[in-house]
């Protein structure tokens, strides 16, 4: 039977083994693993795609039709009657409160995850105008009527055509620089 040291081997190139690919074509676990030791590889390589297909769904499916039915919910116990003068534990009292409070804080956790999720993978999208200083151009140039491009084949009108332009950019910037900074 085949280790995950001779799957790891075998992903890095270091072995080749037909009897391991052979077991590799058999057995679903084996191949699961080579797979995902490509997918680490790929990850610590940096060439994974852009946007990643993470399908959930099957497992979910998978581990809802695993879940035991509930037929009915159980009878409610009868109150327990205390005697004069005896007194409950505390821990007896505040223990179902606690449960209660950590379900909350677990449902709660998870939720401002979420949220912080969304907001960090929509931000990769969306930039907002008012937060994006970066200039427009994609670096920082002179601007200058006085200033002349190196580029042959271009004309003066082209020129300064293209100079109006960045000029235009950074008193777009300029504003909303001014708005960044005025909160």
């Amino acid at each position: 039977m085949a280790n995950k040291e001779h799957i790891s081997a075998l992903v890095d190139g270091e072995i080749q083994d037909s009897a391991l690919l052979e077991q590799l074509g058999n057995d679903r676990e084996l191949s699961d693993t080579f797979g995902r030791y490509h997918f680490y590889g790929d990850a610590l390589r940096n060439e994974l795609p852009h946007h990643l297909q993470l399908d959930l769904s099957e497992r979910v499916a998978a581990a809802l039709a695993d879940e035991p039915a509930i037929i009915a919910a159980p009878a409610p116990s009868a109150p327990r009657v205390e005697k004069a003068g005896v007194v409950r534990p505390l821990f007896g009292r505040v223990a179902p409160m606690l449960r209660h409070l950590g379900q909350f804080a677990v449902a709660a956790s998870v939720s401002a995850a979420v949220i912080v999720g969304v907001q960090q993978y929509s931000q990769n999208d969306l930039q907002s105008p008012v937060l994006n200083t970066v200039p427009l151009s994609g670096g920082a140039a002179p601007v200058s009527l006085n200033y002349q491009f190196e580029s042959p084949g271009r004309s003066n009108e082209q020129t300064l055509l293209e100079q109006q332009r960045r000029i235009q950019e950074l008193l777009v910037d300029h504003e909303l620089q001014q708005r960044l900074h005025q909160n």
